[in-house]
């Protein structure tokens, strides 16, 4: 096998590829959905406060903490795999491809088990505030859990989808992206 050749059989790469990517365009679908919602809630708010003075007062609680929490980690993997990130590969083009490939490789690897273990954090917080039933006082008892459990969703596709590129063709690894994706 050389540096060139993907490290997981191609068959299994693109299997696991083809089935992240239907899942990250669902946690996209769910991050959109999310960014809609808090536009809508946003303005209607602002219409309400300024033109009726009757502001919805869940508005800001169900917005700041639950809908931009999942708006951002949900879309993570998909932004990711689509370009959108910054690379600093100044000491890579320094190095002999082969070992650039592996220092790409190594810094996806230990990304992967970084972002894992946030991801798996952010479950355990997730079922503790889902066992206690914790909750957030105001306008409403907003239940705690329902903020918690888009991160660990989010980062568990994203630590997934660096695995994969880690672990896939080369060619993936200096690939340039473009701004959008065909869907």
């Amino acid at each position: 096998m050389t540096a060139s050749d993907p490290k997981l059989p191609k068959r299994l790469y693109h299997a696991l590829d083809e089935a992240l990517c239907r899942l990250e365009l669902i946690a996209l679908l769910i991050a959109a959905t999310f960014l809609l919602t808090t536009m809508v809630l946003v303005s209607l708010d602002s219409l309400m406060r300024y033109a009726l003075n009757k502001p919805l007062l869940f508005q800001y609680t169900l917005t700041e903490d639950y809908l931009l929490v999942g708006m951002i980690t949900m879309s993570l993997a998909w932004g990711f795999r689509t370009g959108g990130y910054i690379r600093i590969t100044g000491v890579a083009a320094f190095m002999p491809p082969r070992v650039a490939e592996w220092l790409l490789r190594a810094g996806l690897m230990f990304s992967a088990a970084y972002i894992a273990t946030l991801g798996w954090k952010a479950g355990q917080e997730f079922l503790k505030t889902a066992i206690t039933g914790e909750a957030k006082i105001g306008v409403f008892a907003w239940p705690v859990w329902a903020s918690w459990i888009w991160i660990p969703l989010g980062l568990g596709l994203l630590a997934l989808r660096l695995l994969i590129c880690a672990a896939g063709p080369a060619q993936n690894l200096h690939s340039e992206h473009e701004p959008t994706e065909e869907i």
